[in-house]
């Protein structure tokens, strides 16, 4: 099912409460329709994350949560006099003040036009004053006068949106409070907490990961306004910088970089002590262009002393997207990290098999165990000389009793033609239905006959169980195209294979043969 996009924006123009209200017709509220596709898949941004997170707890540090937002203030203590520079790529957080909205005669009137039954405008004020006052929240707004005033929430809306318009004439109003472009601003009153209050005792040895935000000029491969920061600090007595460049090093080693290189940089920032900082440098696979990874070094101990912080802080900070771009070897962050707005010019053989799948799968317990007893009793007798016939289930269902087999009538042939077992793979980007013993590049787990028994399952839900029929039967003899043998592929996979010249072949013999017949 799909919506009439046109007709559904057209009618929101002219009446968006009322398109709104009808728009639930369209959605199923009963019913059993959907299933998850399995497996899923996670990201492998996070599958990184837990990789990094996973090593620093094993090396010995404790993981902390920093907190996001961080007022400027923080930011001039610890750069001093490059505090400006570094603020102008921070993104400053904004708040909408609340509205003092009265009622004149005219929106008395135009409210009476809305809601021609309403009359409680004493009451519509007062709930407006204690949204003023911030006793209502802004999300609790319409809830409150459906609930106090008796108003539908379509109603509730209409005036808000229909009267009031000092709501969307509300202009944002800077605060001081910033998103964290470093860790670094909030690690100096988190280590001064610990220090002074004695949380842990020294050596103290933290870790964090999480997303940092950044004004960039401007969005390109190697530029994000967001991205993931692994971040962690050792503060103790006695600490050498080269003791900091071998933990570094021991930490690049754990997660598979054996090779990296250290520059120390010639303009400190502020908030390390001169001459103390380095950068870390691992080398692209693709592009052999040796990429910025990380930032070491010690803590100023002018900024430290801001916060009462007597011995030195060893500081080390990683981007967690740069690791994964050298991993697997993409060159543009954008792609990597939001891959459904940037298209790729390549797709990789798995990505192109996760594009494909069973076109029908059965949809009921009954039904999927129809399919995996045809696929074991086909297996097991696949050699058997024909004609033969082998019952794969039966039981009783509603209105009588079952019986699925899997069949062959002619003569010198066996009971499965020799491509029933193939399966998809993906090689070079092409799409191919090889046998086990052959297949290469991306082996999926979608086989001919899998693919059929999921299709035959599927016929019997539907026309026997739902239909009411008493036999149905399906014969698969030459494989030329997917569909033949119940095989989907995701019109991105379509379009990329054809603009690719590349091919899919799953021609071969399979000669499937399958019945079900249900006697009352």
């Amino acid at each position: 099912m799909k919506f009439n996009i046109r007709k559904l924006l057209e009618k929101a123009e002219e009446d968006y409460e009322a398109a709104w209200i009808k728009s639930r017709e369209l959605l199923k509220t009963e019913g059993s329709y959907f299933k998850l596709r399995s497996p899923g898949k996670s990201n492998e941004i996070m599958d990184f994350i837990e990789e990094v997170r996973k090593t620093l707890v094993e090396m010995g540090f404790e993981e902390v949560i920093l907190p996001v937002i961080v007022d400027e203030g923080e930011v001039r203590k610890e750069y001093g006099p490059e505090a400006t520079i570094i603020l102008d790529r921070v993104f400053y957080l904004a708040g909408l003040p609340r509205p003092d909205v009265g009622l004149s005669k005219d929106d008395i009137e135009k409210i009476k036009e809305l809601v021609p039954s309403f009359n409680n405008f004493e009451k519509l004020k007062g709930i407006f004053r204690r949204y003023k006052k911030r006793e209502i929240e802004a999300d609790d707004l319409v809830e409150t006068m459906v609930k106090e005033l008796g108003l539908r929430e379509e109603d509730a809306t209409k005036i808000i949106d229909t009267v009031f318009r000092e709501f969307k004439e509300l202009t944002p109003i800077p605060s001081t409070l910033t998103l964290r472009s470093h860790m670094t601003a909030l690690w100096f009153p988190v280590l001064s907490a610990v220090y002074r209050y004695k949380w842990r005792e020294l050596p103290v040895q933290l870790f964090t990961v999480g997303q940092k935000f950044r004004r960039e000029q401007k969005i390109d491969p190697t530029h994000l306004y967001s991205s993931y920061t692994a971040s962690f600090v050792i503060m103790t007595e006695e600490i050498s910088l080269e003791d900091g460049k071998k933990i570094v090093q021991e930490f690049l080693r754990k997660i598979g970089f054996l090779e990296a290189r250290f520059k120390l940089k010639t303009a400190t920032s502020k908030y390390y002590a001169p001459q103390t900082e380095f950068e870390v440098f691992i080398q692209h696979p693709e592009t052999k262009e040796w990429i910025e990874v990380g930032d070491c070094g010690f803590y100023s101990p002018v900024s430290l002393a801001k916060y009462d912080i007597e011995v030195p802080v060893f500081n080390a900070g990683f981007g967690i997207e740069r690791f994964v771009m050298i991993k697997t070897g993409e060159t543009d962050v954008r792609r990597l990290t939001y891959p459904y707005f940037y298209r790729r010019e390549l797709y990789s053989d798995d990505e192109i098999a996760d594009g494909i799948y069973y076109a029908e799968k059965p949809e009921t317990e009954l039904g999927e165990e129809i399919m995996e007893a045809i696929i074991k009793v086909a297996e097991v007798h696949k050699d058997a000389d024909a004609p033969c016939k082998f019952i794969a289930w039966s039981g009783k269902i509603d209105g009588g009793e079952l019986t699925v087999s899997v069949f062959e009538d002619e003569e010198g042939v066996k009971l499965l033609g020799p491509a029933a077992l193939n399966v998809i793979c993906v090689y070079d980007g092409n799409v191919l239905g090889l046998l086990p013993s052959e297949a290469k590049g991306v082996v999926t787990k979608l086989r001919y006959l899998d693919g059929v028994a999921a299709l035959f399952a599927r016929k019997i839900e539907k026309e026997i169980l739902e239909e009411g029929k008493c036999e149905v039967s399906m014969k698969v003899k030459m494989a030329k195209k997917p569909s033949d043998v119940n095989i989907g592929l995701s019109e991105r996979v379509r379009r990329y294979i054809s603009s690719k010249n590349k091919k899919i072949d799953v021609r071969g013999p399979v000669f499937i043969s399958l019945a079900a017949l249900l006697k009352k």
